[in-house]
């Protein structure tokens, strides 16, 4: 008798797929331009459901490296991020294609291409663990970066254009301006800023700053007016655990 063998039918759904936890993490890379290895397992742990135990990382607080690297590889599978080593000894870094900017388009709006560089990578780093930090702080906390208020902004010839933190964080009701500030300005440029920011709308400014940079930031704020004075916080982002 005649065997006959019928071929299963081929899944439609079969491959690699985008979740929803996929999307928080690609919007958040995606507002910070690009994100490191060693942040992005914090990140993806803090975006795993309470509900969902199998999935629960092992150490608390971050995902290991192994299960970070095939998150990537399947979004890199699926055209949606690139990844590289920018510096020496530094962790791997993540950021987005042209293709992974379209995903996150309809939450984030146009976002023009961006690949990470040697020189602005560790303020990149910064701000990406201030902002994790600050989360971790305000839960109830949203980000708007520097780069969604860039690709917002529309210029006007002859009209000067306000000061861009590094983030606006919105808490409690209230509107935070963030800086990273690592490397010291010029004097005179860091009394402008200060005092831009100082005069503005925001309800308070938050300077996360280390080092050389952390004494001229309070050096100059010391120096300000008594009733600008209070609305300063500076952290050092070397004292800013992150969980």
């Amino acid at each position: 008798m005649e065997e006959i063998i019928k071929s299963r039918k081929r899944r439609s759904d079969r491959g690699p797929r985008v979740t929803d936890r996929d999307l928080n993490a690609l919007e958040w890379i995606a507002q910070q331009y690009a994100v490191s290895l060693d942040h992005l397992s914090i990140l993806l742990a803090r975006l795993i459901e309470p509900s969902k135990y199998a999935q629960q990382p092992k150490e608390p607080g971050e995902l290991t490296a192994k299960r970070t690297a095939k998150i990537i590889k399947r979004w890199e599978e699926l055209g949606l991020v690139e990844r590289g080593w920018i510096l020496h000894g530094d962790p791997l870094w993540v950021w987005l294609t042209q293709e992974g900017l379209r995903t996150v388009a309809q939450e984030l709006g146009e976002l023009r291409p961006y690949t990470p560089t040697p020189a602005k990578v560790n303020h990149l780093y910064w701000c990406n663990h201030a902002r994790l930090y600050v989360e971790q702080l305000r839960q109830d906390a949203t980000w708007l970066s520097e780069r969604q208020v860039r690709a917002n902004r529309k210029s006007e010839r002859g009209v000067k254009q306000p000061h861009i933190p590094d983030a606006i964080v919105t808490s409690k009701g209230h509107e935070i301006a963030l800086e990273i500030e690592l490397s010291t300005k010029t004097y005179t440029r860091l009394e402008k800023i200060l005092q831009e920011l100082a005069e503005s709308d925001y309800h308070t400014v938050w300077y996360f700053t280390l080092g050389r940079a952390k004494r001229v930031v309070r050096t100059a704020i010391d120096a300000m007016q008594e009733r600008y004075k209070s609305r300063f916080v500076i952290y050092d982002v070397e004292e800013t655990d992150l969980e």
